[in-house]
């Protein structure tokens, strides 16, 4: 339970704050976007995608995609990281950030990963309780009752 609010607080707080950030100060993001792409668009949508993501992980039904999108976001990031690190002039500065910045995009992999599946298993299980629970209620306000050797009315 520790490791779904911890994952959740920092999903929700990193997406929503950079995704803020992007719509705010986009000019601080064009140089992480490859020459050749609509910059101020690319910063834009990357931020809207990421608000998603940060809103979407604090409601219980969505937290686990939201986990599964921001470890694919993390993954989709990834290269660019690494291109920054390979540059003769990275956005990170010293060069030893821009390894930091890629280990760091390895790791939130993980937890988006791992929330993904916790919260799965959690809501597949609260599910299957679910629809156990309310088909027994339904058949007993019926008035019908199983037996081990047939079903008959009370």
């Amino acid at each position: 339970m520790r490791f779904v609010i911890g994952a959740t607080s920092l999903i929700a707080i990193w997406m929503l704050a950079g995704g803020a950030l992007h719509m705010l100060k986009p000019e601080v993001f064009f140089r992480v976007v490859p020459d050749g792409l609509p910059k101020l668009t690319v910063v834009y949508v990357s931020g809207v995608v990421e608000m998603v993501i940060g809103a979407a992980v604090l409601f219980p039904r969505s937290r686990a995609g939201a986990g599964l999108a921001f470890a694919a976001l993390c993954l989709g990031f990834l290269p660019l990281h690494v291109w920054d690190f390979l540059r003769t002039d990275p956005v990170f500065e010293p060069p030893v950030w821009a390894s930091v910045r890629c280990g760091v995009q390895i790791l939130a992999m993980l937890i988006g990963w791992r929330l993904w599946q916790v919260s799965q298993s959690r809501s597949e299980s609260y599910r299957r309780r679910s629809s156990s629970s309310s088909g027994s209620s339904r058949r007993k306000s019926r008035g019908l009752t199983e037996t081990p050797s047939s079903t008959s009315i009370s």
